[in-house]
């Protein structure tokens, strides 16, 4: 080996500490980039030559500068992240829950409730003065827009958990078709085994874990490889590359293929499907989990019904439906009782979709098998007649009307002439063009008629002649003749102002324990407000669980997070140790080539 081969192995240390130094350098400044991996310089011998016998070295090369990229703490790092979303997401909208929904700092519906229970009982004190008639509509008019106000809140935070459905959807498309497009560079500029797309990779691993916070997908790369020639760690240099959510592929190599939207406008809803390459249609609303996209799937709900118009689950709407049925409820049983006080006519509500051939227990959950009473008083309150009719399974409302209108003899007198049917007219009717049934009774002239429900709820169900009108939170309010005219309001059985035993009846169903028909089929036996108070402390249990979780969430990501950054991330104090070390190699193949300088110097100077 020559003089000037010696110089050469001079020249290629410095090129090598160069690169080190510049490639230090680059880690330092980038020391506080999020998603910037570490690099280091893969340095290898530069060969050798034989020269009298022996083997002398030729230098030193760069080989190919690689990122500490640990694959295997990166895989947790992104399923904390999933986790962690999922829940913070979960508790933002709890949250928002709880402090909109008022009885969680004791005001609102429990408060108007207990407003509204006073109000009948001043009026059943003071039955005859139009100021307690007044006074208690007043109430039960508060009562009433207060479950309304409260069934609208959470009814506009479920739409815009539906919206924001859409948001990351189009997010999650925006992400895959970005990595499909950073794949096909990568597979550029990689021809080489020894060149490394760092920067691209960096950006795609970034993508990755916002991906990650969005909903739970699997990245496959086949070629996982453990690099022992720096730091150990389990890097991904391979283009084998595939990413799905619920084992259906958005970006396989360089293609990408989208998630997509199925919107329906009438109800307003978003499902999300997947259109495989041979053009079939999988629904994944039901599979979809994790990230914000499975939290806000199970804030709002995954199957919706349209035939009933509404989420056959979620959190939201396991609440709206506990309201749903804590209204109807109380309008059932208030008006069960309120149907009792006589009147010179009753009339239904509009009854959507009941027509007189439809069994009365698959129209309204809530009504059962059992029988009520139709009783006729006269204009001094005297009880004349009573008819009992029955109900079962089967029953409709043509089968009702022949009840009614039977000619039995209710009273045992033998005068075919002198029964409940004589003395009153009543009708069914249903409109083709409206689709709504119509129910009435009207006393002939001179009586009065009331039902007296035994456990059925035909007359509360149907606000036949009942106290409220409407069949759940969203439209539970006053009947518009009580609130047009509080001087009707009725506290006796027979309709004369001077009672108040239907009165007291209502007054002490606040202390009864009545049936609450949950939409899952469940029945519970509670008082109204045990009920309600049910209902307020889910969703407090829900918040605070959540919570916890999310806590404990938190303590995972930070605590995966840090191994991380140990393996992947810079420490700017080992990258100026090694910064003082890459510029110590520099000045000693400086001195290499300084020396070789003199050396040919004197070998040019005995020459000359």
């Amino acid at each position: 080996m020559g003089i000037f081969g010696t110089l050469y192995t001079g020249v290629t240390g410095l090129k090598a500490s160069e690169v080190q130094i510049a490639t230090t350098g680059n880690n330092i400044s980038n020391a506080n980039a999020t998603f910037y991996t570490r690099q280091r310089v893969v340095q290898t011998t530069n060969g050798y030559i034989t020269t009298g016998g022996v083997q002398v070295g030729t230098g030193t090369a760069i080989e190919s500068i690689v990122r500490l990229h640990d694959e295997y703490s990166y895989y947790k790092l992104k399923g904390a992240s999933n986790q962690l979303e999922y829940t913070k997401y979960m508790a933002s909208t709890l949250q928002e829950i709880a402090q909109r929904f008022p009885d969680l700092q004791n005001t609102g519906i429990l408060k108007d409730l207990e407003n509204y229970n006073k109000a009948w009982n001043d009026f059943a004190s003071n039955p005859n003065e139009n100021a307690t008639k007044i006074a208690l509509v007043k109430a039960s008019q508060t009562l009433t827009e207060s479950v309304n106000n409260t069934f609208a809140t959470l009814d506009k935070i479920q739409k815009k958990v539906n919206d924001d459905i859409k948001n990351t959807v189009d997010e999650i498309n925006r992400i895959g078709e970005e990595i499909a497009t950073i794949n096909k560079q990568i597979y550029g500029q990689e021809a080489l085994p020894t060149e490394h797309a760092n920067e691209l990779r960096d950006r795609r691993d970034e993508l990755e874990l916002t991906l990650s916070k969005l909903v739970s997908a699997v990245a496959s790369k086949n070629e996982i490889n453990q690099d022992n020639r720096l730091d150990t760690t389990i890097t991904d240099p391979g283009h084998q590359y595939n990413l799905s959510i619920e084992g259906f592929s958005i970006v396989d190599g360089i293609n990408f293929h989208p998630l997509k939207l199925d919107y329906d406008d009438k109800n307003k809803s978003y499902s999300i499907y997947y259109e495989t390459p041979d053009e079939k249609v999988r629904d994944l609303t039901a599979k979809i989990s994790g990230g914000q996209l499975g939290a806000q799937l199970d804030l709002r709900g995954r199957n919706y019904s349209k035939s009933e118009g509404k989420y056959e689950d979620g959190i939201i709407q396991g609440y709206m439906d506990s309201l749903d049925t804590f209204a109807k409820t109380m309008i059932n049983e208030t008006n069960n009782l309120y149907a009792s006080s006589a009147k010179s006519s009753v009339t239904s509500d509009y009854l959507s979709g009941l027509k007189g051939d439809i069994p009365l227990v698959n129209y309204d959950r809530t009504i059962q098998p059992g029988s009520f009473d139709i009783v006729i008083y006269d204009d001094k309150g005297d009880k004349k007649l009573t008819k009992t009719i029955t109900i079962d399974v089967n029953t409709t409302m043509n089968d009702i009307m022949r009840q009614i209108n039977a000619n039995t003899d209710d009273n045992n007198n033998k005068n075919s002439n002198d029964d409940v049917d004589d003395h009153i007219n009543t009708s069914f009717s249903y409109d083709a063009k409206t689709g709504d049934g119509l129910f009435q009774i009207n006393a002939k002239s001179g009586f009065k008629v009331a039902i007296e429900d035994k456990g059925t709820n035909f007359a509360g169900a149907f606000s036949i002649g009942g106290f409220f009108s409407g069949t759940d939170a969203s439209n539970m309010k006053v009947k518009d003749s009580i609130l047009n005219d509080p001087s009707t309001v009725r506290a006796s059985l027979s309709g004369v102002d001077s009672g108040n035993d239907m009165a007291n009846k209502i007054i002490q169903l606040q202390y009864e324990k009545v049936n609450f028909y949950n939409e899952d089929g469940t029945i519970d036996n509670l008082t109204m407000e045990e009920y309600y108070r049910k209902l307020t402390g889910k969703i407090a249990s829900d918040g605070e669980n959540n919570n916890v979780v999310n806590s404990s969430n938190e303590t995972l990501y930070n605590s995966v997070y840090s191994e991380y950054q140990s393996k992947s991330g810079v420490n700017t104090n080992e990258e100026l140790a090694a910064l003082i070390q890459y510029q110590s190699s520099y000045g000693a193949a400086a001195k290499i080539v300084s020396t070789v300088d003199q050396m040919l110097d004197t070998l040019l100077g005995l020459k000359s």
